[in-house]
C-alpha cells in the first residue's frame, strides 16, 4: 500500500532548544502506526506540526502526496485528518449526542446558504444527528446519547471524543494517548475499535501511546522518537531487536519476545 502521510525532515526549535530534529517517517494507508518515546521526546509537538497548530522551521508534511505547508488547522481537518487529544475535551453540560454532533460543525461542513433556508437546515441537522448516532453506536455509547457528558466516566468521555472525530469520517485519525483513563475492559474495547476501523473501514491511524502491550499488539509500524529525533521506524518484531533501545524504553520484559 502507499503512504497516506509522510513527515520529511521536520525541524522546530524553542528558545534555541531543538524540539523536533530532522524527523522523518511515513504512515502506510490502512494501518496503525504508533509514535512512542519518553516524556519530552516531542511526540505531541509532532502532532501539532502535522495538524497545523505549529509551523515547522524546516521540512515538510505531505498528506496523500500533497504538502500541508501553509494550511490552517481547519483546512487540514477538511482534507481528511481527524485528531483526538489527551484530554477528552467534552462540553460537560451538553448531551453526549450534542458533543458528537459538534464534531461535524468543527469541520465546517454544510453550505452557508443552508443557514438561510429552514428546510435545508432541518435536513442537515437530521443528517448530522444520524451520523452522530452511527458514531456513538460504533463506540458503544448510543444508549447514553441523551445523557449529560458530565455524567459519564472519564473513560466514557474518551470514547465520546473518539466518536466526535469519527462523525467526520476522516481517512486518517491521529490519537494522542487514547488509553489514558481506561481500565482493562476499556483497553480491550479501544483496541477492538481501532482494529475494526482499519479492517472494516480502511481508516489509517497514527497514535501516540505509552502502553507497550497495546502498541506491540496492534501496530504495523512503530516510530521511536527521542529528543525530537526518529531513532527507529520499523515493525514491532524489528523494534524488539534493538536491544539497548528496548531495555531503555520498552522495559526488560519485552526482551524475551525478541528471541
Amino acid at each position: 500500500m502507499s503512504d497516506i502521510l509522510s513527515v520529511e525532515g521536520l525541524c522546530l526549535s524553542f528558545g534555541g532548544h531543538r524540539v523536533v530534529d530532522n524527523a522523518q517517517f511515513s504512515v502506510e494507508t490502512g494501518s496503525i502506526t504508533s509514535l512512542i518515546g519518553p516524556n519530552g521526546a516531542g511526540k505531541t509537538t509532532m502532532f501539532n506540526l502535522i495538524t497545523g497548530l505549529l509551523t515547522p522551521q524546516a521540512g515538510d508534511v505531505r498528506y496523500r502526496g500533497e504538502t500541508l505547508q501553509g494550511l490552517k488547522p481547519f483546512q487540514i481537518a477538511r482534507r481528511g485528518i481527524g485528531r483526538t487529544f489527551q484530554d477528552p475535551r467534552v462540553f460537560p453540560d451538553m448531551s453526549v449526542l450534542g458533543n458528537v454532533m459538534v464534531g461535524l460543525r468543527q469541520r465546517g461542513e454544510g453550505p452557508l446558504a443552508a443557514l438561510l433556508q429552514r428546510r435545508a437546515v432541518e435536513r442537515e441537522t437530521q443528517d448530522v444527528k444520524a451520523r452522530a448516532e452511527e458514531a456513538l453506536d460504533r463506540v458503544g455509547l448510543l444508549d447514553r446519547a441523551g445523557d449529560r457528558a458530565a455524567d459519564l466516566s472519564f473513560g466514557e468521555q474518551r470514547f465520546v471524543s473518539i466518536a466526535r472525530t469519527l462523525i467526520g469520517r476522516p481517512p486518517l485519525i491521529m490519537m494522542d494517548e487514547p488509553t489514558v483513563g481506561l481500565d482493562k475492559a476499556g483497553l480491550g474495547k479501544l483496541t477492538a475499535l481501532l482494529n475494526d476501523l482499519v479492517q472494516r473501514s480502511g481508516t489509517t491511524i497514527l497514535v501516540i501511546e505509552h502502553n507497550m502491550d497495546v502498541v506491540m499488539s496492534m501496530s504495523k509500524k512503530i516510530v521511536l522518537l527521542v529528543e525530537g529525533k526518529v531513532m527507529a521506524s520499523d515493525t514491532p518484531a524489528e523494534i524488539r531487536k534493538h536491544r539497548n533501545m528496548v531495555e531503555a524504553y520498552l522495559g526488560r520484559r519485552h526482551l524475551a519476545a525478541s528471541h
